[in-house]
């Protein structure tokens, strides 16, 4: 959703090497991802891709309400921290990422503090960043990104090289999960489920993962990573949102269609 935007720029790297240690490249969740480079679908397995695509299908629905915050201190003395929240509602192979706005910028907002651009294209690129995302993946492994332009009554569909640029990390899996059911194979379960929650615990070198694994509805509730010297902190935190589901895809029909590079104009 999501991942997802504006954070300093070593809190964003900071964020997306530490995912991507604990198995969870960088997701939507983290807007930041640029860095996180996806494997092409063509180098993966069928055989993986097959089974990828049996447990999107056998995960149950839900809307998951994300709140992302990184913490790190540079080599300056400086301590850098960044927060937000995405809601995803995930569905049978497909996902729909909204940013959730702080109170105090949607008055802002509100009252006309923001980018005068008029609506043509090439301010456009300014109204996609943090804007509600589309993602469905087929059966094949491949994935499409759309980018949800409402001010515009636009629905923009994402090439693969622009996929950074939306927030999406390029990881369908880190996504839909949060951290992907076959990470947690690696790491050690701590005791036995409580309150429907397997813990799991990870190192590697100075870097401790723990996650809290909802077992019935399938992501993980919390994650997180940090150093043994206390200058790098990861908490992804998610709680699932009370029914009925949501319908966001219903207000976006009637939408004119583009492509990214309409952006670019």
């Amino acid at each position: 959703m999501m991942l997802s935007l504006p954070a300093p720029r070593a809190a964003r790297h900071i964020y997306a090497a530490a995912l991507l240690a604990c198995s969870v490249t960088a997701a939507w969740a983290a807007e930041p991802a640029k860095a996180a480079a996806s494997v092409p679908t063509a180098a993966v397995p069928a055989d993986s891709v097959a089974r990828t695509t049996a447990a999107v299908q056998a995960t149950p629905e839900a809307d998951l309400r994300i709140t992302y915050e990184a913490m790190s201190v540079g080599s300056d003395g400086v301590q850098r921290s960044s927060v937000y929240t995405n809601r995803v509602y995930r569905r049978k192979a497909q996902l729909w990422i909204e940013r959730e706005m702080p109170a105090a910028l949607r008055q802002s907002q509100d009252h006309g503090h923001d980018h005068a651009h008029g609506p043509h294209a090439g301010h456009a690129h300014d109204e996609a960043r943090a804007a509600p995302l589309s993602i469905r993946r087929a059966d094949d492994g491949k994935v499409g990104v759309e980018v949800i332009l409402a001010k515009l009554r636009r629905v923009i569909s994402v090439d693969l090289a622009h996929h950074g640029n939306v927030g999406y990390g390029g990881s369908f899996d880190n996504v839909y999960w949060i951290v992907p059911p076959t990470a947690l194979q690696g790491m050690e379960r701590v005791g036995k489920p409580h309150n429907g929650v397997q813990r799991y615990r990870g190192t590697a070198g100075e870097q401790t993962t723990v996650i809290d694994w909802d077992v019935a509805n399938q992501f993980a509730r919390r994650v997180e990573r940090s150093d043994s010297h206390g200058i790098e902190r990861i908490v992804v935190t998610a709680t699932k949102l009370p029914a009925p589901l949501a319908q966001p895809w219903k207000a976006i029909e009637g939408y004119d269609k583009g492509d990214y590079s309409d952006l670019l104009d």
